[in-house]
């Protein structure tokens, strides 16, 4: 699917940011997760690969710099993975994001990728591992998003790539939960290994 000489774009929350906006130069640092992974993956195919994900970001965040951070890039390749945000916002800050409010937030994001850049849109599910109490309580939150999720994918022209379905069948196979994501949210070094094979192996 990739084509050489390309411009791959990623964008999300902290998952896609893994250190990036804390480098000496953020608009050149891929972080240390698996959009880094990937790239490296990439390397000789000349493909310029682009992180725009921040740390702590909702839907909300995403549509007030889509611009910048987005349309202007005229990306080849999109990555989106957000909404674990929209979900925890609710139970460490009392700012809910409703199912609605996400489904219509994610549809004027895709949709102006759709409507104003020729950029093919690599989806990624939301995903949640019960390692602490807290995250378990987020989990009915979460599943009406993933719900969201599942709807866009048989709307929209996306290449989906199903991290929660993989790393629930890792831990069903004997994988502990602890070695994907050591607080339910943020993945290993490991999580990260996972999450770039399984995105190439669904893109490429």
């Amino acid at each position: 699917m990739l084509k050489n000489n390309s411009i791959l774009l990623f964008q999300g929350d902290s998952i896609t940011d893994t250190g990036r906006t804390g480098a000496a130069d953020p608009s050149l640092s891929l972080g240390e997760g698996y959009p880094a992974k990937i790239a490296a993956k990439l390397a000789e195919r000349g493909i310029k690969v682009i992180n725009r994900g921040i740390s702590g970001n909702r839907t909300w965040d995403l549509i007030n710099r889509w611009d910048k951070d987005c349309i202007d890039i005229k990306p080849d390749y999109f990555s989106l993975l957000i909404g674990v945000n929209d979900t925890w916002r609710r139970y460490d800050s009392g700012m809910v994001t409703t199912a609605e409010e996400y489904e219509a937030n994610m549809r004027q994001l895709l949709d102006r990728v759709v409507n104003e850049t020729n950029a093919k849109i690599i989806l990624l599910n939301i995903f949640l591992l019960d390692v602490t109490p807290d995250k378990a309580q987020m989990r009915p939150d979460l599943v009406e998003k993933q719900e969201v999720i599942s709807r866009l994918i048989k709307e929209y022209d996306v290449t989906f790539v199903d991290i929660q379905a993989l790393f629930d069948k890792m831990v069903a196979e004997g994988t502990p939960m602890e070695e994907l994501s050591a607080d339910g949210v943020h993945p290993t070094d490991f999580g990260h290994e996972v999450i770039a094979a399984e995105w190439l192996r669904c893109v490429l």
